[in-house]
């Protein structure tokens, strides 16, 4: 027990380290919000930490097109502003997040340019959760991940010295995520497949081919993700 609740303080304190990530509900249970992850009294923006409040994010509350996902705006002196991609992520189940770059005391910084207070997601049903924590949260969720290219290198354990095992490139070589981490790596499984595991229709032993175990740098030196994934087939 003591183990364990020294390697979870040795993981989160590699994860406090990384200061980008997503803005997501604190309950897995999502049905307090709609299409985006925005409540709807929106979410105050500053133009500094503990600066002046400039408006706010809110999201638009059409009815139509239920199977596209809402639009996020900025709202400043009664001014709709779209906020548009590298600002928001479509994740899970179609759902807008906004994404955020930096972190500074009691604050988050969105791409651009503007705050938000942590407290007040916390209020609001939200938290932040920086992209590590999210990608190992998520890994049992997905098909798989894969390394986005050019390629990603699994080696023996968790330094660019070490030795190489195999150059992760396409979607035949699918990497599940363990909770082992260390800085911007974590240990993974490696399946190789002679096929896409969604032509398998669930018979994914018939065109597994071989296993490895090793390490990958999950996150890229700019703290953001090295691998992409399917959500369904």
């Amino acid at each position: 027990m003591l183990f364990f609740i020294a390697v979870f303080a040795l993981s989160q304190s590699f994860y406090a380290q990384i200061t980008k990530g997503l803005i997501v509900p604190k309950d897995v249970n999502t049905s307090n919000f709609c299409c985006a992850y925005i409540p709807e009294s929106g979410i105050q923006i500053y133009n500094k930490p503990n600066g002046e409040v400039l408006g706010e994010i809110v999201q638009e509350t059409r009815k139509d097109h239920q199977n596209e996902p809402n639009k996020v705006y900025l709202k400043m002196q009664g001014q709709l502003k779209l906020i548009e991609h590298p600002n928001v992520k479509i994740i899970g189940d179609d759902f807008t997040a906004l994404v955020y770059v930096d972190q500074l005391s009691n604050f988050v910084l969105l791409h651009n340019g503007y705050w938000i207070k942590v407290a007040e997601l916390e209020d609001k049903g939200l938290h932040i959760v920086n992209w590590m924590q999210y990608l190992i949260e998520q890994s049992p969720e997905v098909i798989g991940y894969y390394a986005k290219e050019p390629g990603l290198a699994l080696r023996e354990s968790p330094t660019e010295n070490s030795a190489l095992i195999l150059v992760l490139k396409g979607d035949l070589l699918e990497i599940k995520l363990t909770h082992e981490v260390k800085g911007l790596w974590c240990k993974v499984i490696v399946t190789k497949y002679s096929d896409h595991p969604c032509s398998s229709k669930g018979n994914f032993e018939e065109i597994k081919l071989k296993t490895f175990t090793g390490w990958i740098q999950l996150l890229s030196t700019d703290l953001t993700p090295n691998v992409t994934y399917y959500k369904t087939c």
